[in-house]
């Protein structure tokens, strides 16, 4: 049996019970090395990931009757699902998670009903123009796409807006600021940041 588990946003109070008991049931764990790391109470066969390549690998040379890939945040938000959907032909369950971006505003108390949900975690969209077009946009981010690079443009195009920038979710590093866009573009950010910028109605 193959699962898909998501992790939350790392620290594991976060995770969901059904999560942790598919995993402690796994004859094997596969993950990239952020992710396996943060299992650390859990004694299982791990196997790290190098690239998303290696999962088709893996499942074509292990033995092991149950396999759980794991991944940060929820896997279906901008997640791995994609890729075993489109690469693997056997059957697979999926363990949902918290996403990173719902833990984020949950601690500042933000609803995200009305919010434009998007990733620049390894892909480009029409960051300005989405952002134009809505009062409020939630965005992963990655090292290319970091908040420092992204407020850098927001300030450049005279965006009134607040941003609320949130790195390290639930990890003891954890931080959580705000601010105007000009305030971040000369501070640096873990590459798996979460950026909420809410625009100031004129």
């Amino acid at each position: 049996m193959l699962y898909i588990v998501g992790l939350g946003p790392g620290h594991r109070d976060y995770m969901l019970n059904k999560a942790i008991n598919i995993l402690e049931t796994s004859d094997v764990i596969v993950g990239f090395k952020r992710a396996l790391d943060s299992l650390d109470f859990i004694n299982k066969k791990k196997i790290y990931l190098k690239s998303l390549s290696d999962i088709d690998k893996i499942l074509v040379s292990t033995e092991e009757k149950v396999v759980s890939i794991v991944a940060s945040g929820d896997p279906t938000f901008y997640g791995i699902t994609n890729y075993i959907k489109s690469s693997i032909t056997e059957n697979f369950e999926i363990i949902p998670g918290i996403s990173s971006f719902q833990y984020l505003t949950s601690k500042i108390k933000l609803p995200w009903n009305e919010a434009y949900l998007g990733s620049l975690h390894g892909r480009d969209e029409e960051f300005l123009k989405v952002v134009n077009e809505n009062n409020i946009t939630i965005w992963l981010t990655d090292k290319k796409n970091n908040p420092q690079k992204l407020c850098d443009i927001l300030n450049n195009a005279s965006i009134n807006c607040k941003v609320i920038i949130g790195e390290n979710l639930s990890y003891g590093d954890e931080r959580i600021i705000e601010g105007k866009p000009e305030k971040f573009i000369n501070q640096s950010f873990s590459d798996l940041s979460i950026l909420i910028i809410i625009r100031k109605k004129r």
